[in-house]
């Protein structure tokens, strides 16, 4: 079984309205629908948004369904040149960007880095590869912010510039796949992208679309 977190209702829909013979349960306060989705039997898990609220609903998914692998699947703001809304990021390590203990540890306090699964990265590659879809693998940084102003992506870049998007709960995701001794991986389509003129806007206005088209790729993924 497979274990997909989604921090917004869009996001989960996307997935969700997919599936067949869904079962629903909500615990403490997060939703979860267990299912199936092409040839993988899947549960989703709707968590919230941070990585507080991702952290709560993935460790609740390991404890009550006990799945094989969890992926964190939704929406982020493109960082590299060239990027365009609706196109693909998936994960070769997850940072959590805005962790800092550096006053006390050095530059060693600054983010939590996790490696995700070469396995499941090779299958998102190859599904995204026969559906001609553009995507780019990298880093994905997760804070407990949206990156809307230049002094946030220069703090950003300033520590790890190898990321290729920022998003809000796929570093907590991994952490607790990690804890669990999980293979993870983050999916995520762009809703908005640094440099463009707006980033709230364009994140207002593209969110549905792009959730839209993650929810198409998962269910290719689980085709695979």
């Amino acid at each position: 079984m497979l274990g997909f977190i989604a921090a917004m209702p869009q996001e989960q829909k996307a997935i969700t309205d997919q599936m067949t013979d869904v079962e629903v349960r909500t615990i403490a306060e997060a939703a979860f629908y267990k299912g199936h989705l092409a040839d993988e039997e899947i549960v989703v898990a709707l968590s919230g948004v941070g990585k507080v609220a991702a952290a709560i609903a993935s460790t609740l998914l390991c404890e009550n369904y006990h799945p094989d692998a969890l992926l964190s699947i939704g929406v982020a703001g493109g960082l590299k040149e060239g990027q365009h809304v609706g196109e693909l990021v998936f994960s070769d390590y997850a940072i959590q960007a805005d962790y800092d203990t550096s006053a006390i540890d050095g530059k060693d306090g600054i983010g939590k880095v996790f490696t995700a699964s070469r396995d499941l990265l090779e299958r998102a590659e190859a599904a995204a590869k026969e559906a001609g879809l553009t995507y780019t693998t990298g880093s994905v940084a997760t804070q407990d912010l949206f990156m809307a102003y230049e002094d946030d992506f220069k703090k950003l870049f300033s520590r790890f510039p190898q990321s290729a998007c920022s998003e809000m709960e796929g570093g907590a995701i991994a952490q607790v796949a990690s804890q669990f001794g999980l293979p993870f991986l983050i999916i995520r389509t762009l809703s908005d992208i640094v440099g463009h003129t707006d980033n709230p806007v364009e994140f207002s206005s593209f969110v549905e679309s792009s959730s839209q088209a993650a929810g198409r790729f998962v269910k290719m993924f689980c085709t695979r």
